[in-house]
């Protein structure tokens, strides 16, 4: 018995061996191989999506959104040999959260694929059977949301909108992603998991349009939940790729708001100021001042304009330095001696101007610095200015003349010759450029000006020059190639007085005085020295 135990023990071990160990054995030498072909799974997968980005990216295909009125719709345009493209699902923003729309389709060519007509205007998503996600405002190309990060990750995508009546205007905002600051739009990758966002902003102010949006809710769209959606601060449940949307809603409410210039004289505007006997007369010639509102330029009279402006932050920006022409007149109640009677400049003075601060006639208003407001109810906006400074207006002009008994052939030489003839300061010279026509300056007042010098002047061409002896009846004539000048004297005329300096002072030790008023400058020169005899 004792030796065929062992014949039957042996079998037994062979049946043990061919029936548990060899299967348990190939069975654990299989679980590496199922672990290894589920992360050759994983990274096809992920190289998936990052061939498609690259495809989308060299424009295989190029996705154009053309939200037209009545017919919105996406466009696919192949560069190169097509690549398939998967749609799993396209969503449209209709003011408040995302929409599905359509799903699971292959676009494998150039095509035009049309949204529904409630998407007009508005943003879209676009999502891929990579699971990629594409971002559109209305008219523009595509832009990638979901750009592969590292391995394990999932993207956010984090946007923010303010919803206006039928339209939505992209904003930039603040944002806190689990302690990281960010300005939206902004993309982060993150693992799966709880995360808290924080809306920073919970106004946000759209100058060009002076639409005030105030935070209305978010919306989620991809892998995600939201703990709230009404609340500034939230907390987002990531799972996959998402897109979180902060909506503002932009208040409709309208305000009767007049805006207006106020301490800075325009047009038909006329100052009169009393001196003793003597009147001073203003007259300003700028009938109005642009403004600048809500990035609109409005130039405004005197009685200002009144708009209906919303609740909410508006820019109001007058110009910082303003200035105000003015005609200037004067009359003495008596002139003496070389005092005239009247005087008169056009555009003889000119005030500049400075903005002093914005005023609000009513606490619906509250101004914020020198450009902006806030509007919360009707009444009226004041740009106050004040007077910094005044400049005076200086005419210079010419006078050229022949000596008493003399004529030429040549009349463009005489009279209001031009040239600038006259130096100041030592450093400039003043004159018309042109025959006829007065050199326009302005000076501060109280500048001191020296009149340095007075130049002489030669002319070239052919002059006949005649002269008739009071005791001769005979008339000398000769033909010159140039003429000479010579200075005689420059003459001032403003509000005080009316007198000539001569020439000979003027080259010697100058000529200073301070400008208080307007004042006309004419140069004296006679022509006395003939050039060369032809």
């Amino acid at each position: 018995m004792r030796a065929i135990s062992v014949p039957v023990f042996m079998v037994l071990m062979f049946i043990l061996l061919v029936a548990v160990i060899v299967p348990a054995f190939l069975l654990f030498q299989s679980v590496s191989v199922y672990s290894s072909q589920g992360s050759q799974q994983a990274s096809a997968y992920s190289q998936g999506q990052g061939n498609e980005i690259n495809q989308v990216f060299r424009g295989n295909p190029n996705i154009y959104y053309n939200s037209t009125e009545y017919e919105p719709h996406l466009e696919f345009l192949f560069t190169s040999t097509p690549y398939p493209f998967n749609i799993t699902r396209i969503y449209y923003f209709n003011g408040s959260e995302w929409v599905p729309t359509l799903r699971s389709l292959v676009v494998a060519g150039d095509s035009s694929l049309p949204l529904p007509s409630k998407s007009f205007n508005m943003p879209v998503l676009l999502v891929s059977g990579q699971g990629n996600i594409y971002f559109l405002n209305p008219n523009t190309s595509v832009d990638t949301v979901n750009i592969q990060g590292p391995s394990g990750k999932f993207p956010v995508y984090v946007a923010s909108f303010v919803e206006n009546g039928s339209k939505i205007y992209p904003v930039t905002t603040t944002v806190n992603f689990a302690g990281n600051v960010e300005s939206t739009p902004f993309l982060i990758d993150v693992l799966p998991g709880n995360y808290p966002v924080d809306e920073v902003n919970q106004y946000v102010f759209l100058s060009q349009y002076g639409i005030t949006g105030v935070f209305q809710n978010w919306s989620v769209v991809g892998y995600g939940t939201l703990s709230a959606t009404n609340a500034l601060s939230t907390v987002v449940t990531v799972s996959g790729p998402v897109v979180l949307t902060a909506i503002y809603k932009g208040d409709v409410a309208k305000y009767s708001v007049t805006i207006k210039p106020w301490d800075i004289p325009l047009e038909p505007n006329t100052t009169s100021v009393k001196v003793r006997s003597n009147t001073l007369t203003l007259s300003s010639l700028n009938a109005t001042i642009p403004v600048k509102i809500d990035n609109r330029i409005y130039y405004l009279n005197s009685s200002g304009i009144t708009l209906n402006l919303s609740y909410g932050y508006h820019i109001v920006q007058f110009p910082h330095l303003y200035n105000i022409s003015f005609n200037y007149s004067y009359s003495h109640g008596g002139g003496k001696g070389n005092t005239p009677n009247s005087f008169f400049m056009e555009a003889g003075q000119i005030n500049c101007y400075n903005l002093s601060n914005l005023r609000a006639s009513t606490t619906n208003i509250t101004p914020i610095g020198l450009d902006e407001v806030f509007v919360n109810g009707s009444g009226t906006v004041y740009g106050v200015y004040k007077n910094i400074t005044t400049y005076y207006g200086m005419l210079v002009n010419n006078s050229f003349f022949l000596p008493a008994g003399y004529n030429i052939n040549n009349q463009s030489v005489l009279g209001d010759f031009a040239g600038q003839f006259l130096q100041v300061n030592k450093s400039f010279v003043v004159g018309p450029t042109q025959d006829n026509r007065f050199e326009r300056l302005y000076f501060k007042s109280g500048t001191g000006l020296d009149l340095t010098y007075e130049y002489l002047v030669t002319e070239y061409g052919n002059f006949i020059i005649s002269y008739k002896s009071l005791v001769s009846i005979n008339q000398n004539t000769q033909s010159y190639s140039s003429i000479l000048s010579s200075p005689i004297n420059v003459t001032i005329y403003n509000v005080t007085s009316s007198y000539a300096e001569p020439s000979s002072t003027i080259n010697g030790n100058g000529y200073y005085f301070i400008v208080q008023s307007p004042m006309y400058l004419t140069v004296y020169e006679e022509w006395e020295y003939e050039g060369v005899v032809l």
